[in-house]
């Protein structure tokens, strides 16, 4: 019983360890916030967004592209771009809102199998990189006057993330420098 004990303590103590890290490089260099002269409200909702990781199709789509909207609504709610943002499931907009944010596109993940494996045999010992493309469209309707803003906000990004149990020891942090 104690050993089970010990193995259950152990495996717990190593999960809480894990974990992933994100590096961007040069390609999301800061902007100078503005003022905006008014915060709206605005429903969003995701449409036509899809992603594959490693060429494979996700069945996460619409919970990839509303995780992607929260962080984006998110930063815009902080600076006062919008007063806040509500989620609507299939572009079912109510009307309520002064503006109907859609977002569309692709996420693309890209990663050797191999290393996810032997990644996962070492407990996450063994790091292993998933390199994330996001091809993002956003669609802008204002409610009031019904004028569409339509691929008026598209672009691309590469993001790199690091998957391991330890990110924050030396030697990930040197791995890391040297191979991403």
């Amino acid at each position: 019983m104690k050993l089970l004990l010990k193995v259950y303590s152990t495996t717990i103590l190593l999960t809480s360890l894990s974990g992933c890290m994100t590096f961007s490089g040069d390609k999301l260099a800061g902007i100078e916030s503005i003022t905006p002269a008014s915060s709206p409200l605005i429903e969003e909702s995701i449409g036509d967004f899809t992603m594959h990781l490693d060429g494979g199709a996700m069945v996460t789509n619409n919970k990839a592209g509303r995780i992607i909207n929260d962080a984006i609504l998110g930063v815009w709610k902080k600076n006062n771009y919008i007063s806040d943002f509500t989620y609507v499931p299939k572009q079912e907009f109510t009307g309520n809102a002064e503006y109907n944010l859609t977002l569309k596109g692709h996420q693309e993940g890209k990663s050797s199998v191999a290393m996810q494996f032997f990644s996962g045999l070492t407990l996450f010992l063994l790091p292993y990189n998933v390199n994330t493309t996001y091809d993002l469209i956003y669609e802008l309707d204002e409610v009031g006057t019904g004028k569409k803003i339509h691929d008026a906000c598209s672009r691309r990004y590469e993001i790199n993330t690091v998957v391991t149990i330890f990110p924050c020891f030396p030697f990930f942090i040197y791995w890391s420098s040297q191979y991403i």
